[in-house]
């Protein structure tokens, strides 16, 4: 549905009629005041319609209503008095911005909407707009014209101006978009406010932006009636004459009244005005262009203004193809034999729904589907409703109008006559794209001492006295060298005062070092590795960053292991090894008990035992077997038992446990050569107290230390806020040799540590991973004109390769590339790490167990015989028979041990009646 404020038609209501006939169609126009020559061109294109009978049978005839640029609500209720009416299509309005304005009105009622001049690439959208068919092509035509342009010239820098609309931000998106891919440098893009009277426009600034740039190409869109003023103002700032060149639009080109005077017949062209230079589409290419022209060129000043001269402005002309390709669209329906009967629609205008018109569809794609001649050309157009052939003369400003010295078309591209004589803003011939102010400009800059980055000495590597900028040495000073011979400036180092990169002081209200300098204007800008943070950049300007740069923390590398004699028992806590002795004692023990429990079922069994008492072995042989085992010297015998097998299966698994991480930990030991490795983040500092930690208190580091809310990082801050005095180091040197010299680790920036780390006596270390990534950046004034040049040329030095062939000579060092950097982690294996083993084999003891209970009780039941006077009656009586025996079997061998021949007397002779 449409909504909108409706007035009183009588207030609306501007109709012509043209003609009497049986059968007339009427369409709306919306016209603008400020352009007159539109009203009379779609007057006389009707007159001509009805005149030659284009549509057999049918008078054409419109409701025209026009109102000024700005006034977007009047437009809208034109047009819905225009569809109350009983038109079959509007044709109108004028601008982009006002296509758009009106469009919803069209949509909601699906009246079709032919838009004569609107050139805006985003009204080609279907679902947005699909009510609209174009009879100009879309600026995006427009912007590769341009390119062709610029390209044949060999301008690849430019600032862009344009008018803060729809035509004006939209119409060069694609000349943006192709100007990035061909890697071409636009230095800015400025934009003015459109105003009902162009003679109020504010374009100082924005000019003077452009000026500062160094760009001496400037592209301007925007209507004809703005850039007069602009260009006007701008040769009052001296941007019109040699050295400058203006490349305008289509909407400049296209109306030369509103750009310099041709009343009267004559045309005065302003100095600063001469040299413009653009592409013109076409006015008057088509089959009718000749009978059209005719009319025009003879119709009367006073019935149709802007009318009854030779010539007329291309997107004047187009209001006559829209009427001829409503029309066609007229024609053909009428020759299908297809009728679509006009209504009258409403709005919506008191609230109620809109009625869309039934036959608006078809009326739509007859529209779309015309293929005829025209005014300026062939009309027919894309799937997007928008001209197709689109073609420009490319013209240049004089003194006597706009001249052609060119053409531009899709399929052919560019051509540039050979005999065109092309003349730039102040007659000049040429044009150097850009000129910077630096050329031959010299800088003060102010520097402080890195290694690597900024060395200083008054003796070079030759041993040769140096003076002058020849004593700053390193990566910065060979990278501000490259951007020198670049940009074509000189300079002049100096080191600050103060030792100090830039430290903000809330009481005094000023900056230390690098930074003071700079905002107090005593250096034009700074070199050095500075961190780019935004409390710097709100007082200053960085430029982009040239080193990719980081906070990390350094440590000194602990010293090697030292020789230790009982070291192999290391991999294993003193409480692993008790556990696993005790482990294997219990274990003999287990096993020496099923052996003699098993073995005293053997003899008491009734079935022969096997003749292998030679490899019997006793209680405490089983000891001490469950001992060799765990050094894999044996064993000598197995176990009878089944309950003594799985008691030495489960033993045996842990044996081989505990040897293979036993093995593996000590290789580890022995390899180790850092063996001070509990550090290994921030984390870990933060998680003891015997190693301090801080960084250097003029580094932006500890700015952000002590304003930053993310942990850990927030509590270390803390810390070494507590203890600022210890912790704290006046430059990075102090910090190097606080870290050899006691247990101390530094924050700083990752550059600089890394530099140290890699070099000799590489007894430094980086730890952890690094964190508030930034980079270093050089420093100029706020609203420095420089920053985008040097931008600019800091990037080409990265494309081109020369900041990595500094990296490599001053930065990146092989010196410590032999040493062994790496920590290898290894920690003592304890009881808890082994548990699962122990559980394991003593679960195994226990299953053993319960199988030589199950073995016992079996053999005991085995006993019980109630038939024989001698055997035990019941199980209970077996067991207890059993285990007397057990006991005397053992008692008796303690006795036979005792009866040894080596205890036999020569004259005696002992009988002991063991029975």
């Amino acid at each position: 549905m449409v909504t909108g404020i409706c007035n009183a038609a009588s207030l609306l209501v501007a109709a012509a009629s043209l003609a009497t006939a049986s059968t007339t169609v009427r369409f709306g126009a919306l016209s603008d005041s400020a352009f007159p020559a539109a009203s009379s061109a779609l007057k006389i294109a009707v007159e001509h319609v009805n005149e030659n009978n284009l549509i057999p049978g049918v008078v054409l005839e419109y409701i025209e209503n026009t109102t000024t640029s700005l006034a977007f609500l009047d437009m809208i209720q034109h047009e819905c008095f225009q569809a109350s009416q009983g038109v079959v299509a509007v044709i109108g309005p004028t601008l982009s911005s006002q296509v758009k304005a009106t469009s919803p009105v069209s949509t909601g009622i699906s009246l079709p909407q032919i838009a004569p001049e609107a050139t805006d690439p985003t009204l080609g959208n279907a679902q947005h707009y699909p009510q609209l068919v174009r009879i100009s092509w879309p600026d995006s035509v427009l912007s590769r014209a341009l390119i062709d342009l610029l390209e044949h010239f060999s301008w690849d820098q430019m600032s862009i101006f344009v008018s803060n609309d729809d035509y004006g931000l939209h119409g060069l998106v694609d000349f943006q978009l192709i100007a990035g891919q061909n890697r071409w440098r636009i230095h800015t893009i400025q934009s003015f406010d459109p105003t009902e009277n162009a003679a109020d426009i504010e374009v100082q600034s924005q000019l003077r932006v452009i000026k500062d740039t160094g760009a001496r190409i400037i592209v301007l869109h925007c209507l004809a009636s703005y850039a007069a003023e602009i260009v006007r103002e701008a040769s009052n700032m001296d941007m019109t004459g040699a050295g400058w060149a203006w490349v305008v639009s289509d909407g400049i080109t296209s109306y030369a009244s509103d750009l310099f005077d041709t009343s009267n017949g004559t045309v005065t062209v302003p100095d600063y005005l001469q040299g413009l230079l653009g592409p013109k589409p076409l006015s008057t290419n088509g089959a009718l262009s000749e009978d059209f022209m005719a009319k025009w060129s003879a119709a009367d000043l006073a019935v149709y203004p802007g009318a009854g001269v030779a010539e007329i402005g291309p997107y004047t002309a187009r209001w006559a193809d829209a009427v001829l390709a409503l029309a066609k669209a007229l024609r053909n329906l009428q020759e299908d034999g297809i009728t679509v009967t006009p209504q009258p629609l409403d709005c919506g205008c008191d609230g109620s729904e809109s009625q869309p018109w039934a036959d608006g569809e078809t009326m739509l794609q007859y529209l779309k589907q015309v293929n005829t001649d025209g005014v300026t050309g062939n009309i027919r157009f894309d799937s997007a409703a928008a001209r197709l052939d689109a073609e420009y003369n490319i013209v240049s400003l004089k003194s006597d109008g706009w001249q052609n010295v060119g053409t531009w078309n899709l399929s052919a591209g560019l051509n540039i006559h050979s005999d065109a004589d092309i003349r730039f803003a102040g007659g000049a011939t040429t044009v150097v794209p850009y000129i910077s102010d630096l050329t031959n400009k010299t800088l003060r800059v102010v520097t402080i001492a890195a290694d690597g980055f900024v060395e200083i000495s008054d003796v070079d590597r030759d041993g040769n006295n140096v003076t002058g900028n020849d004593r700053f040495q390193g990566f910065c000073m060979e990278l501000f060298s490259w951007l020198s011979s670049e940009l074509g400036f000189e300079y002049e180092y100096y080191v600050v005062e103060d030792g100090q990169y830039g430290i903000y002081n809330s009481k005094t209200g000023k900056w230390s070092g690098l930074v003071g300098d700079v905002v107090d204007g005593k250096a034009d800008m700074a070199v050095a590795i500075m961190s780019i943070t935004s409390e710097r950049q709100a007082v200053a300007d960085f430029t982009l960053p040239y080193y990719d740069n980081g906070i990390t923390l350094a440590m000194q590398k602990a010293s090697s292991r030292t020789s230790n004699t009982w070291g192999f028992i290391s991999p294993f806590e003193g409480e692993l090894w008790a556990t696993i002795l005790l482990t294997a004692l219990a274990v003999g023990l287990f096993q020496g008990l099923a052996n003699l429990v098993t073995k005293n079922m053997d003899e008491e069994s009734e079935e022969p035992a096997e003749e292998d008492d030679d490899k019997e072995t006793g209680f405490w042989e089983a000891v001490w077997q469950s001992f060799v085992a765990l050094v894999q010297l044996g064993p000598e015998f197995l176990p009878r038992s089944l309950s003594g097998r799985v008691s030495a299966f489960f033993w045996g698994i842990g044996i081989l446990v505990a040897i293979s991480t036993y093995t593996a930990n000590l290789a580890a030991f022995l390899t180790v050569r850092n063996v001070d490795n509990s550090i290994s983040s921030p984390e870990d500092l933060l998680a003891q107290t015997e190693i301090k930690y801080g960084t250097i208190r003029t580094y932006a580091t500890w700015v952000s230390f002590k304003t930053t809310t993310t942990e850990p990082y927030q509590s270390l801050g803390v810390v070494m806020q507590a203890n600022e005095e210890s912790v704290l180091v006046d430059n990075l040197q102090e910090g190097l040799d606080k870290m050899r010299q006691e247990r101390y680790a530094l924050f700083a920036d990752s550059a600089e540590l890394d530099y140290v780390a890699s070099r000799q006596p590489c007894d430094l270390e980086t730890i952890g991973r690094l964190f508030w990534q930034t980079g270093y950046g050089m420093l100029l004034p706020k609203n420095s004109k420089y920053t985008v040049e040097f931008n600019q040329a800091i990037v080409s030095a990265e494309e081109r390769g020369v900041v990595d062939e500094l990296d490599v000579k001053w930065i990146k060092s092989q010196e410590c590339s032999g040493t062994d950097q790496t920590v290898l982690e290894s920690s003592v294996i304890g009881l808890q790490d082994m548990l699962g083993v122990f559980v394991l084999v003593y679960g195994g003891m226990a299953l053993a167990l319960v199988v030589l209970i199950g073995e016992f009780i079996y053999a005991c039941a085995q006993d019980v015989k109630k038939s024989d006077p001698h055997k035990p009656m019941t199980v209970k009586e077996a067991v207890k028979t059993r285990l007397r025996r057990i006991f005397s079997r053992r008692t008796k061998s303690s006795a036979k041990e005792k009866v040894h021949p080596s205890n036999i007397q020569t004259n005696r002779v002992f009988i002991v009646d063991l029975e």
